[in-house]
């Protein structure tokens, strides 16, 4: 490209209940970052943090390109996400950010034959081959379907279309888990004796690990239990695949759809912006660290001398004893699970894993690295350092809620401060500054606080379930 004074917002789905939503994210964007195509290169979610709302903290560049890791146009793409970053338009300047918003990566026209790549490979790969498949199979693409936004199945009936036109199977089919046509209709959808699956989603989670095999007949969890194609059944024979997202090739299909965007509103780039902003952060960090005292604090993160990172608990303990973590994906794995193998959604909850190092090498790295241990923590910081943190009081947080999460704005303040008694106080590391649940805390000159300056997207699903009841994700 490249677009060196931008930066690039990568928006995916993310999970409370496990890591594999986030993981193909955060390594599409990591593998952008290591190109050098943009100046920055950040990631937020719905279900995890960095999330929407926190994003654009996390950005120094006045450009930035935000890409949707959707499969689809829907729910997501046209109401959360913009309404998250606040977002009015394709082009939206706000907070000293011009912000392009471009398609969601699903839409664009390679997705094609990634899902012929995948629907070959996964046949490839089993014992057994498939004779004239262009006369005796039939390729299903799945997707989850939902009555929220009749856009969200668009692209995999128009995907499914465009396959079936080029004759390279006997059909081709779009199949929904929670619309007709139902994947757990297979058996009577096609009368083909070959059967291929194509999961049109982003990452392999719940849906493809588990949901879409027991639909389908075939076993109750592929990542546990595994799965070995060709499945038979009554003369048949199904191949499974896996996400179709987790293809490496979408970093280049991230960086096509921001050059689709550049395409269709020519002249946004510019002239190059200066580098000054990006440093801003880095300038910080070298001010806090030159008037206090070390080891510097953080969540439950000591930074020594030499750029050296690791856990508060590991004080006393020299390298030998700890685990080396070599890169920022290697540091990404490591704080995934808590001491006791769970995942950890909420990077600010007291249950890092101690026993690691992680020697970043500069002020840029040390950055980057916080920014994956406590997202948008460093952003909320300088903001407040500044006196321009601005926090967000629950009943605003609470009015802006859609969906199924509408009825928290009915959520009381008694109810509300047992919620945060029960779930903030115990299980957040975050100082609140919002109303009615403000707290306090002690300053520490040589500690960088977590601050938190509005309900999160976690209490916010507890206000739910208070009202509601339990339900799964």
């Amino acid at each position: 490209m490249p677009v060196r004074d931008a930066a690039l917002l990568l928006l995916g789905h993310g999970s409370t209940l496990n890591a594999d939503s986030s993981a193909p994210t955060y390594r599409h964007a990591e593998e952008i970052r290591r190109r050098g195509v943009f100046a920055e290169v950040h990631v937020a979610f719905w279900k995890e943090e960095p999330n929407f709302r926190q994003a654009l903290r996390l950005v120094s560049r006045r450009r930035v390109y935000a890409v949707p890791n959707f499969i689809s146009s829907g729910y997501f793409t046209e109401q959360i996400i913009p309404r998250e970053l606040g977002l009015d338009g394709p082009i939206t300047r706000r907070e000293g950010h011009e912000i392009y918003y471009c398609e969601p990566v699903g839409l664009h026209p390679s997705m094609t034959e990634a899902l012929l790549r995948r629907a070959n490979e996964v046949v490839a790969a089993s014992a057994e081959t498939i004779r004239e498949p262009e006369k005796t199979a039939c390729l299903l693409i799945c997707g989850h379907g939902t009555s929220l936004n009749d856009n969200s199945t668009k692209i995999i009936h128009e995907q499914a279309a465009v396959i079936r036109a080029r004759g390279l199977f006997a059909d081709c089919r779009a199949v929904l888990m929670e619309q007709s046509p139902f994947v757990k209709d297979w058996r009577v959808l096609t009368a083909c004796p070959n059967v291929i699956v194509v999961p049109f989603f982003i990452a392999d989670g719940l849906h493809s690990f588990e949901d879409i095999p027991v639909l389908l007949g075939l076993t109750h969890n592929v990542k546990e239990r595994g799965f070995a194609n060709p499945h038979r059944e009554n003369g048949r024979r199904l191949w499974y695949a896996m996400a179709i997202g987790t293809e490496a090739f979408l970093a280049d299909v991230i960086l096509a759809q921001v050059q689709r965007f550049e395409e269709q509103h020519p002249g946004i780039s510019g002239a190059p912006e200066s580098s000054e902003p990006a440093r801003a952060m880095e300038d910080q960090l070298a001010r806090f660290f030159e008037q206090s005292l070390p080891p510097w604090i953080i969540g439950e993160v000591l930074i020594q001398p030499g750029f050296q990172l690791r856990h508060r608990k590991d004080h006393d303990l020299g390298p030998a004893k700890l685990q080396r973590v070599n890169s920022i994906a290697e540091l990404r794995e490591w704080i995934l699970l808590d001491p006791g193998g769970n995942f950890r959604p909420l990077r600010t909850a007291p249950n890092l894993r101690p026993g690691w190092v992680y020697h970043a090498g500069d002020l840029a790295a040390v950055h980057l690295a916080l920014d994956y241990l406590y997202p948008a923590a460093l952003a909320n910081w300088e903001l407040w350092q500044r006196g321009r943190l601005v926090s967000t009081p629950w009943p605003e947080t609470a009015g802006r809620q859609t969906g199924r999460f509408r009825i928290v704005r009915e959520i009381g303040d008694y109810a509300l401060n047992e919620l945060v008694a029960q779930h903030c106080q115990p299980g957040c590391l975050k100082r609140r500054l919002w109303f009615p649940a403000a707290s306090t805390a002690g300053e520490n000159p040589s500690e960088i606080p977590l601050l938190c300056p509005e309900a999160c997207n976690f209490l916010v699903a507890q206000a739910r379930e208070k009202l509601k009841g339990s339900e799964e994700e």
